[in-house]
């Protein structure tokens, strides 16, 4: 698998260069992003035409699906500040209106409003699990909405993101539906998996303390272990994912669909 051998490679590399350089984090956080939508435009590529398809133009399909992900992503962080507001007014009019007073007392100082809101997620549990499922569908809708970008950019070679918004029309919660259904269980084997492998080489993944001592103590052994968890992300979800957008685009995309070069056939 190429894809598989870039994706753990690059990934492990750019870990060892933010353990190396811990400034570089912006540098490093991009440079992922990047990578990952190389190697996950080399697994559309894959499905879309033959593996061995995948190892032609993989910089320039990287690109697209970099931007397309991008304009997306850029979407996205509007729509969230925008529910924001009126979510925000409702907690401030309704459960967090007792938290007011800290909240006003602890000013600019960040340490006091994180534990004036640890306070009231503690005291306020059902408040703060609607409010998370309300984020949740609003971003599962919306990006089921333009799950098709990716594949739709690869196969037309150019960038589409919100030309591809009409075609899932009328289809949106069933591909939430297929989302939920097949990445969902997968996403908890990979993650499992992964929680096991670092027990193997000696921390929790889901302790932050853990993973920095791991950082200091053993660095060789964080990076192996970045190396064989990619690998993990690839098989068990980003293949996966690659999968069920491609297959969704079949059968969703126009008959005639505008391309700047001959589609993939």
């Amino acid at each position: 698998m190429p894809a598989g051998k870039i994706f753990a490679v690059t990934t492990s590399a750019v870990s060892a260069l933010a353990l190396a350089a811990p400034q570089a984090g912006v540098l490093t956080l991009v440079a992922n992003g990047v990578i990952q939508a190389i190697c996950y435009g080399a697994l559309i590529v894959g499905v879309l035409r033959a593996p061995e398809a995948a190892r032609a133009n993989v910089i320039e399909t990287g690109w697209r699906v970099w931007a397309s992900m991008m304009v997306v992503g850029f979407f996205m962080t509007i729509v969230m500040i925008v529910i924001t507001i009126p979510v925000s007014i409702i907690l401030v009019a309704g459960p967090l209106a007792t938290y007011a007073a800290d909240l006003q007392a602890a000013g600019s100082d960040q340490q006091r409003v994180m534990e004036v809101m640890q306070r009231f997620m503690e005291a306020n549990p059902v408040s703060v699990l609607v409010v998370m499922l309300f984020y949740g569908v609003i971003w599962l809708l919306l990006t089921s909405r333009l799950y098709l970008a990716a594949p739709a950019s690869v196969d037309a070679g150019r960038i589409l993101t919100f030309e591809t918004w009409k075609w899932t029309r009328g289809a949106t919660f069933s591909i939430a539906q297929a989302r939920l259904m097949l990445l969902i269980p997968a996403y908890i084997l990979m993650f499992t998996l992964s929680i096991l492998l670092g027990r193997i080489f000696g921390f929790n993944m889901l302790d932050g303390a853990s993973l920095q001592a791991a950082a200091s103590a053993n660095p060789g052994g964080l990076i192996v272990f970045e190396l064989l968890s990619s690998f993990l992300v690839l098989a068990l979800y980003a293949s996966l994912e690659a999968a069920l957008s491609v297959h969704l685009y079949r059968g969703l995309k126009p008959q005639e669909t505008p391309t700047s070069r001959p589609p993939v056939q």
